[in-house]
């Protein structure tokens, strides 16, 4: 909630929007506004995975999405978890080859 009490309204925006015809100082604001709001966009942890990156690696990116974090530092968590799924797998859809193809990705 405090991160809510530093940002504009709407209705502020399309305020400072109206102001900045002819005004050098409200149209830099709205510039460095859609400037943030590109950075924020790409720091977004959303990012689609590598298409060559094991399963492995996708996981430990998961675990930590920062996009500065070494994902190289969370792979023995992701095998963790994927080993859990693995034996969740090998419980509940008995007969399918996916947990032999978890644990082949594990240890990737």
């Amino acid at each position: 909630m405090a991160d809510q009490q530093h940002r504009a309204t709407a209705q502020q925006w399309r305020d400072v929007k109206a102001m900045a015809f002819g005004s050098l100082a409200y149209s830099t604001i709205l510039e460095l506004r859609d400037r943030i709001k590109a950075l924020e966009a790409a720091a977004k942890p959303n990012h689609p995975a590598k298409p060559d990156s094991s399963l492995v690696e996708q996981v430990a990116a998961a675990i930590h999405p920062n996009v500065c974090a070494d994902p190289n530092l969370y792979l023995h968590e992701a095998r963790a978890a994927i080993r859990v799924v693995a034996a969740w797998l090998s419980e509940h859809a008995g007969g399918t080859d996916s947990p032999l193809l978890l644990e082949r990705e594990a240890e990737r």
